[in-house]
Parts: C-alpha cells; sequence; structure tokens
C-alpha cells in the first residue's frame, strides 16, 4: 500500500512539473508569434500629440534580433501640420505584453489589449508600468495597404495623402521644422495626456 502511494504522488508530481513546463513553453511561442506579427512597418493613429496639436499619423517600424524574436530595435515617426518627429525605441514582449521603451523615457508605454493580424494591429495603449490610462491606436501593415499609388487616410478631422517611399504631401519632412522643447512642449503619447 505505501508504495502504491507513494508511485503516485511520484506521478503527480511529474504531471504537474510537465504542465508548468507546457505553460511556460506555450507563453513563450505566443510570445514569438506576437513578435513575427509585430515585426515589419506600421501606419496610422498611435495617439500623439505636440503640445495641443494631434499627429496627423504616425509610421512606425519593428525591427527584430533575428528570428522568432521577442525584442529588437524600433523607430516611429510622427507626422504634424509644421513637420515630423522621429523617436527611437526599444521593444520586447513578454506574457504577450508588448512593452516599448523610448529614448526619450516620456513616451514609454506598453500594449495589452490589442489585435493584430498581417492586415490591421489596433487596440489600446497602456501606461507601462500600471498598464492603466489607456487610450486607443489603430495601425495598418505598409506593404498590404501602401500599393504604388500610396494609401489616402481621412482621420483626425483632416485629409491628407500617402505616397509609398515618400514622405507625406503637403506635411514638412523635415524634423528641424519642429522647434525645440523650449519653445514649444514636448511631444506627449495620448496616455500620459489622460495622467496629467
Amino acid at each position: 500500500m505505501k508504495t502504491t502511494f507513494t508511485s503516485i504522488m511520484k506521478n503527480f508530481w511529474i504531471i504537474g512539473l510537465m504542465s508548468i513546463g507546457m505553460c511556460c513553453l506555450s507563453s513563450c511561442d505566443e510570445d514569438e508569434q506576437i513578435g513575427s506579427y509585430v515585426s515589419g512597418r506600421w501606419f496610422g493613429d498611435m495617439d500623439m500629440w505636440l503640445g495641443e496639436e494631434r499627429a496627423l499619423g504616425s509610421e512606425i517600424e519593428f525591427y527584430p534580433e533575428g528570428w522568432g524574436s521577442t525584442q529588437g530595435r524600433g523607430i516611429e515617426v510622427d507626422y504634424y501640420h509644421r513637420g515630423s518627429i522621429r523617436h527611437d525605441f526599444r521593444w520586447r514582449i513578454r506574457d504577450g505584453v508588448i512593452y516599448m521603451t523610448f529614448d526619450d523615457s516620456d513616451l514609454d508605454c506598453a500594449i495589452a489589449d490589442y489585435r493584430i493580424d498581417e492586415y490591421y494591429f489596433r487596440g489600446y495603449i497602456a501606461d507601462y508600468y500600471t498598464l492603466g490610462n489607456q487610450t486607443y491606436f489603430n495601425l495598418r501593415n505598409y506593404d498590404r495597404y501602401w500599393n504604388e499609388y500610396g494609401y489616402s487616410n481621412y482621420y483626425n478631422g483632416g485629409g491628407y495623402y500617402y505616397v509609398k517611399g515618400e514622405k507625406n504631401w503637403g506635411i514638412g519632412n523635415d524634423s528641424t521644422a519642429i522647434p525645440t522643447e523650449t519653445e514649444e512642449p514636448k511631444c506627449i503619447r495620448g496616455v500620459n495626456k489622460v495622467k496629467e
């Protein structure tokens, strides 16, 4: 009888350890799948502001660190009537949450509530540390939606037209067109405006 109880307990331990291992593997596999989807170039609304002026649109590109990577570097370029501003960042995915750490730490954010596929990446940008104070973002895949004729977009109350491989028509493309932060407010993400 004692031998049977001992063997049952051993089996429970083995099953428990296998379950934990499978959960860890499935979480890693899920993160790698998200990493493969998010890698690449997107455009649309990242809820960016320059003082009280909302960005006309944003381009964002995620560069993975190798195949199946769950981290890498990235660039976000936000377009305003007066010009464009570039922001460099690092990204990583942990338990399905995409963490973005910018060179300008005021823009740090996390994306936990989202949907992503080969066409769209949309959901809510949250505070980096608490995952609270969420604001909406909506992006489209650059290569799938930007054909040789460009892409017309009419959100944020004004129409403008993208031409693939070029900057926005009618919008400056030189970051020096934006005054320095001593003259104007810094760029801020909508989630950070909510906190103020």
